[in-house]
Parts: C-alpha cells; structure tokens; sequence
C-alpha cells in the first residue's frame, strides 16, 4: 500500500492515518507532497484523482 501525505506537522489530516497504519504496523509505503511548491497540485494529481491528501493507494490499485 502507499499513503500519499502532506506534511504531518502542518496536516492533521495527513497525519492521522500514518499514525494508525504504525499504531497497527501495517506496511505501507509513505509518499510525501510538500504544500505550497509549484507542482503540488499535479503531484497530487498523479495519486489521486480528487487532487486531495490524504489518499491510500491499495496493492490492488484502489484509490481510498
């Protein structure tokens, strides 16, 4: 699996699943997306089709 986060410092949201995939230790792989850069919007464009973080990508290629 890969969870596709923002900054966990400055978002809650992003960091609410990580901590419950390690709370669990489930694996997973982490992809960070810096906010504010020129290309955040289209970096998360690539993982996810609403452009949002947090997302989780299944090892089956679902989009959550």
């Amino acid at each position: 699996m890969k969870l596709v986060i923002g900054d966990k410092n400055t978002s809650s949201w992003s960091m609410r699943p990580w901590v419950l995939l390690r709370h669990f230790d489930i694996a997973f792989e982490e992809v960070n997306i810096r906010f504010n850069q020129s290309d955040t919007k289209e970096l998360m464009l690539r993982y996810s089709p609403s452009g949002k973080v947090p997302s989780l990508i299944t090892d089956a290629g679902d989009v959550v």
